[in-house]
């Protein structure tokens, strides 16, 4: 339906939670760390949404609906992209296989291939910028969520973390095969930036969370 986001009707996050730990487990290289990244994000911007829906009509009702919105759009994303980043990996592999006989089938098989691996940079920077998303929210709501959840946000920036952290480190893998060096040194930089802001982001709102539970404890 136009609109709507696409679906994967017989994707891997249409298994049951149990199978897709097996399948993830199976002596095959997909689905790998691209996709858990894509679903550690995904599951830090569910968090964060949790505790938006749940007290944004305490107070501060605005910044947590924009939160809201925000973990809940990127938390769309983020499903689809746990699919998308074992098909992108699917796809590069069968590029490696074309017939490579004549001149021409080179010249087809190595386009294929970098075209390929571009799609599998692309996904996981993505994934790492959807990510560094779900991390603002859940930095939201460490702050202005209900205190009571307060360790939710929290595990939220964490698992958000890991979705910015593992979409770069596959990004910066498949960037060693492909020879546009314009193109690498272009992922590179912005890679280095996410990373940085992601880590200055997490350190602000862990410190945060941390501060606040320690003055709930001592009450």
């Amino acid at each position: 339906v136009l609109g709507l986001p696409k679906r994967y009707e017989n994707g891997l996050m249409a298994m049951k939670v149990t199978d897709f730990v097996t399948e993830v487990s199976r002596d095959t290289p997909a689905p790998g760390g691209g996709s858990i990244a894509a679903l550690a994000g995904a599951l830090g911007a569910s968090l964060a949404s949790m505790v938006a829906n749940l007290t944004k009509s305490q107070g501060h009702s605005a910044t947590l609906q924009a939160a809201a919105e925000q973990a809940h759009r990127v938390k769309a994303a983020l499903v689809l992209a746990v699919d998308d980043d074992t098909n992108a990996f699917n796809a590069y592999m069968e590029a490696r296989r074309l017939p490579q006989t004549t001149a021409a089938e080179k010249t087809a098989r190595e386009a294929a291939m970098l075209d390929g691996l571009k799609i599998a940079v692309n996904v996981p920077f993505q994934t790492a910028a959807h990510s560094f998303e779900a991390m603002q929210a859940a930095a939201v709501v460490i702050e202005h969520g209900n205190p009571a959840s307060i360790t939710d946000g929290m595990v939220g920036v964490q698992m958000g973390f890991a979705g910015v952290r593992g979409g770069i480190w596959n990004v910066l893998i498949n960037l060693k095969d492909i020879s546009d060096a314009e193109y690498n040194a272009d992922m590179k930089a912005k890679c280095e930036k996410l990373l940085v802001d992601a880590i200055g982001l997490m350190d602000r709102a862990i410190s945060e969370g941390d501060k606040r539970l320690e003055a709930m404890l001592a009450k």
